[in-house]
């Protein structure tokens, strides 16, 4: 007997990450999509800490930044577009 185990519909491409190609639910992964989520939740503290900073600039300081992960980078770098 063969067990038939499939996750997807038939005919159905499998959904991948923009950025990694990992298995995504959408346009990116589990793994980018928390990123994404950190990166767009800490730009108000950023405005607070700065007075005032444009997105573009926040995204150029995230992405510049020596403890920011690779994954929030990449964010930085796709949400910059």
């Amino acid at each position: 007997m063969e067990a038939v185990c499939e996750s997807r519909v038939p005919g159905e491409e499998e959904m991948k990450c923009t950025i990694c190609r990992r298995e995504a639910v959408a346009d990116l992964c589990a793994y980018h999509t928390e990123a994404r989520e950190k990166v767009k939740g800490a730009y108000p503290a950023w405005v607070k800490a700065y007075g005032r900073i444009e997105w573009e600039d926040y995204l150029d300081k995230v992405k510049r930044n020596v403890q920011t992960g690779q994954w929030a980078k990449e964010i930085a770098e796709l949400l910059k577009g």
